[in-house]
């Protein structure tokens, strides 16, 4: 039997539990929600998608940014080396690109300056790529998807004009432009799966 001067601190602890119960799941659906903000920013810099629901629907597709960057990062590389020689002026453009996505400018630095971008990427990147195009497209909805080749393919052009034509602006080589295309084939491999 409670004794009356138990009754206020029982009473007490009871209450203090159950609201630290409540402050603690409202602390975690709060950070949740402000990291699911923040991975939604930084779709909208890396992909160039502005509307929210579709960006809801990138995240929940379960992409990470590291691998939507890569799958991004990986044709431009492509293009900048399609001539043999990844030159000044489309490792730039490339910088450019990755820090204007929200990347900051020592992760791109450090990207450029990675090993493996010193010298021609092979040809078991551009295959791993292209699987991963095709199937990856082929599982979003077809507004996301479609943003995502246009946003591929106009970062594309963006590097092989970097070094093209006068002052590194205008044509592109036959060699960039054969990269592009074999871009262009691979972000529509997707039509040919059954999913």
């Amino acid at each position: 039997m409670l004794t009356q001067s138990n009754k206020p601190t029982r009473g007490k602890a009871l209450e203090e539990a159950f609201f630290y119960r409540m402050d603690q799941e409202l602390i975690e659906l709060l950070s949740k929600r402000i990291e699911r903000d923040e991975k939604i920013r930084l779709f909208a810099n890396a992909t160039g998608i502005r509307d929210r629901n579709r960006l809801e629907s990138l995240v929940d597709s379960g992409f990470e940014l590291s691998t939507l960057t890569a799958f991004i990062w990986v044709p431009l590389v492509f293009v900048a080396w399609a001539d043999g020689n990844a030159d000044s002026l489309e490792k730039k453009a490339i910088f450019d690109v990755l820090t204007n996505k929200g990347i900051s400018q020592e992760t791109a630095s450090m990207m450029i300056a990675h090993e493996w971008f010193r010298q021609s990427p092979n040809e078991g990147l551009w295959r791993t790529w292209e699987e991963f195009a095709a199937t990856t497209l082929a599982s979003l909805i077809p507004a996301i998807r479609n943003e995502l080749i246009d946003e591929i393919v106009g970062l594309c052009y963006v590097v092989a004009h970097s070094s093209g034509g006068f002052l590194g602006v205008g044509t592109i080589s036959e060699t960039e432009a054969n990269i592009i295309d074999r871009v262009i084939r691979a972000l529509q491999q997707w039509e040919n799966l059954d999913v």
